[in-house]
């Protein structure tokens, strides 16, 4: 291949793909079946996309298997999950399975990122890391809500002369947490299962939390081979409705309200669904808790009674499961957890609120003391949801920077097209139902109807797509109208973009559930309803 200026010469195809995550492995694969050539980059040493990351101690997704995958037959269909909540090495098997299955790799450039991309003369010109140029005429975003991380900037934080990783960045090579004082700063879901496992096996360790975590019992099992195959016939039926449920998962919108139950009828519901673990009993009990604060309080009251009974320390009861709530419960995404609260009341945990000062070089001062500590373990969180978006120097027509179209709040249109970025394509991004889905579903729907825009671009011979101002418009107005109708825009959240200073604080994510998106979406597709469109001369 010839080189240019050190660098091969540009690489053209019809799509690139950014991220080889769920959303670009399923991208990859079904455009290619299209004849389009297509191409992945991704940050990461494999397949996974955020499961690449992930590997910090007790790492493992909150959704349930089967439903956390594929739909294809013939992934599901030659795969044993060993339990019923998977964890990250577990994720990063079955990614490399689904790349067996798939013949995906040959098309995947890994340890690849994007630096710059620019609309230049109808088609994007792609710069990576490695100064390779790709010339496309699709611009695929599959980067995720958990790209970029959000480290907070602590006075003295390079002084720590003790090991220091942010949960993403874990290393490949696992720490060992036996013995050691282990500081885990934040409370999300990474901060809850870090703490399960460092509780277990660590001399010491300390929890730093703003807010507590109203975590929910994961019932985390082992699943055994007979019984997959017990229910492999149901497995088509179970992929084909979770497209037509609200959070593409196993269960029916609830239609019934806790203010109009009497109290002895939703203890009995109350009970079954905590006793079925994950999220069946936040989100298949009762429709009114995310809007009606009076409903709110009193499935707070229900988790928090279920919550002290596991602990015997006061003061950390006080402190994890308060009794008057730090924020409404919902507002944040829920963790689950295995035994969370059992290991944070165990004599070698200690939970604390009070705020970090500074690091010194052997560990943390806070406003009431000094601890020393070999591991501290970053447990922050990310910018999430726009962050890795707005991180790639993605410029649209005449050099329209998506950061700075997006600095005083996002616009999109679906949640997967922008006004002046023509051709380009986002999957599992901001004003989508994303995080307040199950993923795979989800995101399967997103790409087909990604799919079915470019092949019908390149049957009417359209060079160029991209939403329209007016719909791009309406769109944002809609998702911030239904999101004001809810509790969520109550709480300081990562949903609201609250957790790292100085973003705009704006709800970023679509609350209207998976069917009434799809519906939209399909409806979109009528006479290039919401596009501006420019077809060959």
């Amino acid at each position: 291949m010839a080189m240019t200026n050190g660098h091969s010469s540009p690489i053209k195809l019809d799509a690139l793909i950014v991220g080889a995550g769920f959303g670009g492995c399923y991208l990859l694969n079904i455009l290619r079946k299209e004849g389009l050539s297509t191409k992945v980059v991704e940050a990461g040493t494999t397949l996974g996309g955020v499961w690449s990351w992930n590997r910090y101690p007790g790492a493992r997704v909150d959704v349930e298997v089967p439903y956390y995958g594929f739909s294809d037959p013939a992934i599901w269909g030659t795969y044993l999950w060993p339990e019923r909540f998977p964890s990250d090495t577990e994720l990063r098997r079955y990614f490399q399975h689904v790349d067996k299955v798939w013949g995906l790799s040959k098309d995947i450039e890994l340890n690849t990122k994007v630096v710059e991309a620019n609309f230049v003369n109808q088609s994007w010109e792609v710069t990576t890391s490695s100064g390779q140029v790709y010339c496309c005429k699709y611009f695929l975003a599959c980067t995720g809500t958990s790209f970029k991380q959000y480290i907070p900037e602590w006075k003295g934080r390079d002084k720590f002369k003790g090991i220091m990783h942010h949960s993403s960045l874990w290393p490949e090579e696992p720490v060992d947490l036996t013995g050691k004082r282990i500081a885990i700063i934040g409370a999300g879901s990474t901060g809850v299962q870090v703490l399960q496992e460092a509780a277990k096996v660590a001399t010491h360790v300390t929890q730093f939390i703003r807010t507590p975590n109203y975590a929910l019992p994961m019932r985390q099992r082992e699943v055994s081979e007979e019984e997959i195959y017990a229910y492999k016939s149901q497995f088509p039926h179970v992929f084909k409705a979770l497209r037509n449920t609200a959070a593409g998962l196993p269960m029916e919108k609830p239609d019934r309200n806790i203010m109009d139950t009497p109290p002895e009828e939703r203890k009995v519901i109350w009970d079954e669904l905590w006793k079925r673990g994950g999220f069946n009993w936040s989100h298949g009990g009762f429709a009114d808790v995310s809007v009606n604060k009076e409903a709110n309080r009193i499935q707070y009251d229900y988790w928090v009674t279920k919550t002290r009974a596991r602990m015997t320390d006061p003061r950390k009861k006080d402190l994890l499961a308060p009794l008057e709530p730090s924020y409404y419960i919902g507002t944040k995404r829920p963790s689950l957890e295995q035994d969370y609260y059992e290991c944070a009341d165990q004599p070698n945990v200690e939970i604390t609120n009070s705020p970090i000062t500074e690091f010194t070089e052997n560990g943390i001062r806070t406003e009431e003391k000094t601890t020393d500590f070999d591991i501290v373990v970053i447990c922050t969180g990310y910018d999430a949801v726009t962050g890795g978006l707005r991180t790639m120097g993605i410029k649209g027509r005449d050099g329209l920077d998506l950061d700075e179209k997006w600095s005083k709040g996002v616009s999109t249109h679906l949640g997967m097209m922008v006004n002046g970025f023509p051709n380009m394509y986002i999957v599992y991004g901001p004003q989508a139902p994303t995080s307040f889905t199950n993923g795979p579903p989800f995101i399967e729907l997103q790409c087909e109807w990604i799919r079915d825009v470019i092949t019908r671009q390149e049957r009417e011979n359209i060079v160029t797509a991209e939403a329209s101002k007016e719909a791009e418009a309406a769109w944002r107005d809609g998702v911030i109208k239904m999101a004001n109708q809810t509790l969520l825009v109550e709480t300081n959240s990562w949903y609201m973009g609250a957790n790292v200073p100085g973003k705009q604080r704006e709800f970023l994510l679509y609350v209207g559930g998976l069917p009434a998106w799809k519906n939209a979406c399909e409806d979109a597709l009528e006479d290039w309803r919401g596009f501006q469109v420019q077809k060959a001369a």
